[in-house]
């Protein structure tokens, strides 16, 4: 007599730095001599370890998120030539946004970190950034703003390497240097910049503001320094002038408001997507064109341009008017 046999291998449970689960099911069923093999699931396998640690708990918990996660999983992925350039686009923003809003710290006691200080509405930039080194994010008490900051050794060292080599601000160098010095390793400084780099999508994200000016309607996009050691090169890329700002700031501002530059710039920011809430004021700039063009702006009260223009300083405005508390 001729025996069927089955075997079932259930759910094998693969755990990795981000405590995916991946189950591989197969079904064989043998009949004489007919053998059927059903994969009912395939795993998808990473190769991170270049990335991250597997022993950092802190990288480990922070895949739990839900903010962030999917884009953090795509840039540990580096088993593709596509996944090694958005790693290096990656790294070229984070810089950016360090240079911006980051800071180095290496205390007395030798202890090094990382903060990165952002308006609470930018939680999903500093989500993506925690999934993968790790780290904390808090609310700071007293204002509507988070800060993002990693001590933890093996999350530290990873981004560092990936921004060694991408960090401008003198100040961030200085700062970066001492920790790279104490870890042995060498400081790496950036290449020329270039119009197509990332950097200036997180330096956007950090200190970069979209406004229209209520007197006369005028949009402009700025970026704030206390020096001109930032600007100088952005606008010979991306165009604008630089003023220095007589207010309370004293600081150097460069302003973009010719219509060809402010496209010119949406396309590059359509390939380095900014990843705080800024973005969304980018998305409303075609449709400010369309409609100033139309003098929708001047129109008569109650005309039905008139309604489109105030419909759309609703949304643009939304973006200062959300409730942060």
């Amino acid at each position: 007599q001729l025996w069927p046999f089955k075997l079932n291998l259930m759910q094998q449970t693969i755990s990795g730095n981000f405590m995916y689960n991946l189950s591989d099911t197969l079904s064989i069923s043998c009949f004489i001599s007919t053998t059927k093999v059903k994969i009912l699931a395939l795993p998808l396998l990473f190769n991170i370890e270049k990335e991250i640690n597997v022993k950092n708990p802190q990288v480990t918990k922070a895949f739990n998120s839900q903010v962030g996660t999917s884009e953090a999983i795509r840039l540990l992925n580096i088993n593709t030539k596509q996944n090694i350039n958005d790693k290096i686009k990656f790294n070229q923003w984070l810089a950016g946004l360090i240079d911006g809003d980051g800071c180095f710290q290496l205390s007395k006691k030798g202890y090094a970190s990382l903060e990165i200080t952002m308006d609470i509405r930018d939680e999903h930039a500093l989500q993506i950034i925690k999934n993968v080194y790790g780290g904390s994010i808090k609310l700071r008490s007293g204002c509507n703003a988070l800060r993002y900051r990693l001590h933890h050794k093996s999350g530290l060292l990873n981004l560092i390497k990936d921004v060694n080599g991408h960090i401008r601000n003198s100040n961030r160098l200085v700062q970066l240097n001492k920790i790279l010095y104490k870890y042995e390793l060498n400081l790496i400084y950036p290449e020329k910049l270039t119009f197509d780099n990332a950097w200036f999508s997180g330096f956007f994200d950090a200190d970069g503001t979209i406004s229209i000016n209520s007197a006369n309607s005028q949009l402009s996009i700025s970026v704030s320094q206390k020096t001109n050691e930032l600007l100088q090169p952005l606008s010979e890329l991306y165009g604008g002038n630089i003023y220095i700002d007589r207010g309370m700031s004293k600081s150097f501002k460069i302003y973009i408001t010719k219509r060809a530059e402010i496209l010119n710039l949406i396309e590059y920011f359509k390939i380095h997507n900014p990843r705080s809430a800024k973005k969304n004021r980018l998305h409303l700039i075609p449709k400010y064109y369309e409609l100033k063009d139309l003098k929708a702006h001047k129109a008569l009260p109650g005309t039905y341009l008139d309604k489109s223009w105030r419909y759309f300083q609703k949304k643009w405005l939304k973006f200062e008017n959300d409730d942060i508390s």
